[in-house]
């Protein structure tokens, strides 16, 4: 019932807003709206070409949800099983509902576990494959890989049920398959690493036989049933190396992972010492000694168990040194064990969270840790470890809160810094970011960043296409609001303005700028008129067409950029930053004019007079915010560059642009002043009917309370001193409005209660000298 309650409300809440899009208002649009059930990033089959890039339309997903039929099995209820057929008749016409994928998997594999326990304590392969919606959840899980980042849980689930099932040679080396697609979308996972170690080694051994490398392994499987030549092939595919070099990439993966990082290095360790017992050389107990000095100057929780298995492995091979060798690593490593504790307390506070099985105080205690962390590098001659524990905390984090978008932006903001100012070269930004838009597909700053990325490292111009093709293809990123769409596009069309004027740029080039760009822009329009229809006035900052006209201006197309600046009044002409950036770019345009393209400070320069159309212009709109501002930079101008009879006719404008501006605020004064004594006569009333009026007054004003008293006539009838705003032209009610706060300045009481015994009354004062000049009460605590 849970799970079709679930499934009702989503419903329920995309039909609301779809209701509700209509009342948006303009700027309101681009607020950030959270990601809702998720976007998509859409997997494209083969390359796209140059023309392909600029398409938005949508792609069909190779992996399809099951199709509707009737469901049977004995581990699941009617209502679970009448909830899975709803799912996948809601996933059919809703691909990429993250929320339904990810229900309906759950309900496939709850069912699936239980059927293994059924009649027998001991599971077989035969009984396992005899679950009747083993192809249901097979199909459920493809298709939510096949749109979305499957996360660690899931693929633990996935690859632990398909080894359940696994009884053929193909279909265990199917499951390698599987791990490794799962390592590489979750590198810093000792789980997904673990099950692929261990599988390797299961497999070696079913190959081999060699029960002791299955000893070194705690959750090697045991296969059987393979023939004599799939035990050959497998030989080839699974051999010793192969398997080793599992364990040390998942060892190397998971290295700075404190908690966890032992799950892999022991295992891998016991496998080498196998060798080295097998065959001992100087050479190897060297290496080996080497290896172990590596991991006792790494911090992690097991270190004392660590350097017990060094103490056995030194007193085997280098007996005649023990003592000195194990005092010289003792010391070495002292760095190493005081790191690790100045971290434990953190770590425990991360561990009893998880088990509190509480989400928000995971959550938490990750980001204090982060930040204590990251703090340490202000100090990295004392702290040594600081990039690496910081990056494997972040990717620890990640797995936990897999969809947390500023999770994933801090982590891409602290690499592009260690890039950036520290001048990291061993950092690849683009796989973190190609999983941070799987993981989150919603978020138009991760994807903006992945585009910057790819164009910094230079990818081929296809290809950064692609991405933004990824991006847009699905028309589901605007689930998070239309500013992560507008991101996107500003991303992609700053790179194509770059592209096009680059020196080896061609016609060809400028050509595909000019139609990208021209396009994102009709885009925006279209997805923002079809989601909020009328009330939609577009990017209240203008960014795409603020590109336009850049790349306009570079190609020296001044006309059409001035068209461009003038077509923008109708929706930006009451923001004074609008007209300085029109102004300013028309000054910039005049000088490029002037003195590139004519003769150099020539006398028959031309005057700016298309900017100083463009300050009057502005000063005439009677809404305009800051006009103030323009007068100034319009009178300046005129003077500097404009002759007599400019500056006569300008000087007109502004001096009655001024005494419109002084009327406009001195209105603007008195609608404050009256607004504010509406609220003072009839304050808000307190939540708490029983809260007395006194007891909610803490700032009051006495004279003005007996003076109101005075004029209160005794019989009821009008009042012989007049009402505050009648018979009074504008001036006098605004110096009304000064007296009045003069007034309260003077004659309000102020309560200070709980302040230190030492504290003055002058003290008091000065801390309160911008609210009021009157009288303090105070009451010192205790």
């Amino acid at each position: 019932m849970d799970t079709l309650a679930d499934l009702a409300s989503m419903q329920h809440h995309q039909q609301t807003t779809r209701a509700n899009a209509g009342g948006l208002r303009t700027t309101d649009i681009y607020d950030n709206q959270g990601p809702g059930s998720g976007a998509v990033l859409t997997t494209v089959p083969g390359p796209l070409s140059r023309r392909a890039t600029l398409d938005h339309t949508m792609v069909d997903h190779p992996s399809q949800t099951t199709s509707v039929r009737t469901l049977t099995t004995k581990t699941l209820s009617e209502t679970d099983l009448q909830a899975v057929a709803q799912l996948i008749a809601y996933l059919a016409t809703n691909q990429f509902s993250y929320s339904s994928h990810v229900q309906l998997i759950d309900l496939l594999h709850r069912g699936f576990r239980l059927h293994t326990q059924i009649s027998s304590s001991t599971i077989t392969r035969n009984h396992s494959r005899a679950y009747e919606l083993l192809p249901d959840l097979r199909s459920a899980r493809e298709a939510m890989d096949a749109r979305f980042a499957v996360g660690e849980q899931l693929w633990v689930d996935w690859i632990e049920d398909e080894q359940l099932v696994a009884t053929t040679f193909d279909e265990c080396i199917a499951i390698m398959e599987l791990c490794y697609k799962a390592v590489q979308e979750e590198p810093g996972s000792t789980k997904l690493w673990s099950l692929y170690a261990s599988w390797m080694t299961s497999l070696y051994v079913a190959a081999t036989s060699d029960t002791v490398a299955r000893e070194a392994v705690d959750y090697a499987q045991d296969i059987q049933g393979w023939s004599a030549e799939d035990k050959v092939v497998a030989g080839e595919v699974c051999n010793r190396q192969q398997m080793l070099d599992v364990w040390a990439r998942g060892a190397r993966a998971t290295k700075w992972r404190l908690d966890e990082s032992h799950l892999l290095w022991n295992p891998y360790t016991e496998l080498l010492l196998q060798d080295l017992a097998r065959s001992a050389s100087s050479d190897g107990i060297s290496a080996m000694r080497a290896h172990f000095r590596d991991r006792l100057q790494t911090p992690h929780e097991t270190w004392d168990d660590t350097f017990q298995m060094f103490s056995n492995f030194t007193s085997r091979y280098e007996n005649q040194s023990y003592e000195g060798i194990m005092m010289t690593v003792n010391q070495q490593c002292a760095v190493t064990k005081t790191a690790y504790e100045a971290r434990e307390m953190l770590e425990l506070a991360i561990r009893k969270a998880h088990a509190a099985d509480d989400r928000a105080a995971q959550l938490s205690k990750f980001t204090e840790y982060i930040d204590w962390e990251t703090g340490q590098s202000r100090n990295s001659k004392k702290h040594a470890f600081v990039f690496e524990l910081v990056d494997a905390l972040y990717q620890r984090a990640l797995l936990s809160f897999p969809a947390n978008t500023e999770l994933w932006e801090a982590y891409v903001m602290f690499l592009n810094e260690q890039i950036i100012s520290h001048h990291r070269r061993d950092i690849d930004l683009l796989p973190v970011l190609d999983r941070s838009t799987r993981h989150c597909p919603w978020s138009g700053s991760l994807w903006s960043q992945y585009l910057l990325a790819a164009e910094r490292q230079r990818m081929p111009f296809p290809d950064i296409g692609l991405i933004k093709h990824k991006a847009t293809s699905t028309g589901l990123l605007d689930a998070g609001g239309l500013e992560e769409v507008l991101q996107v596009y500003v991303a992609w069309c700053s790179i194509l303005r770059r592209r096009a004027f680059q020196e080896e740029s061609t016609d060809e080039e400028l050509d595909v700028a000019e139609v990208g760009i021209l396009a994102s822009i009709e885009d925006m329009q279209r997805l923002g008129e079809a989601k909020y229809g009328e009330e939609y006035q577009g990017d209240p900052n203008y960014r795409l067409e603020r590109i336009y006209i850049r790349y306009l201006t570079q190609s020296r197309n001044w006309h059409s950029a001035r068209g461009k600046w003038k077509s923008l009044i109708h929706s930006c002409g009451d923001n004074h930053e609008f007209w300085l950036r029109y102004y300013f770019w028309e000054m910039s345009a005049w000088g490029t004019i002037s003195y590139s393209e004519n003769a150099a400070n020539t006398p028959s320069s031309p005057r700016p007079s298309e900017a100083t159309n463009v300050l009057r212009t502005a000063l005439n709109r009677p809404k305009l915010d800051w006009p103030e501002r323009l007068i100034q930079i319009l009178q300046y101008h005129c003077e500097d560059h404009e002759d007599a009879a400019e500056i006569q006719s300008a000087s007109v404008q502004i001096w009655k642009a001024k005494i419109a501006v002084k009327q406009r605020r001195e209105k603007e004064a008195i609608e404050a002043y009256e607004a504010a004594q509406t609220q003072a006569m009839f304050p808000v009333q307190s939540l708490n009917p029983e809260a007395s009026a006194d007891s909610a007054v803490s700032f009051s004003t006495s004279k003005r309370k007996r003076d109101d008293e005075i004029n209160e006539p005794e019989d009821g009838g009008a009042s012989k001193k007049p009402r505050a705003n009648e018979d009074l032209d504008s001036a006098e009610k605004h110096e009304l409005a000064s007296d009045e706060h003069r007034r309260d300045r003077e004659n309000a009481t102020i309560i200070v209660k709980n302040i230190p015994k030492n504290t003055t009354e002058a003290r008091i004062r000065q801390y309160f000298r911008d609210v009021s000049n009157g009288s303090f009460y105070m009451q010192h605590a205790g």
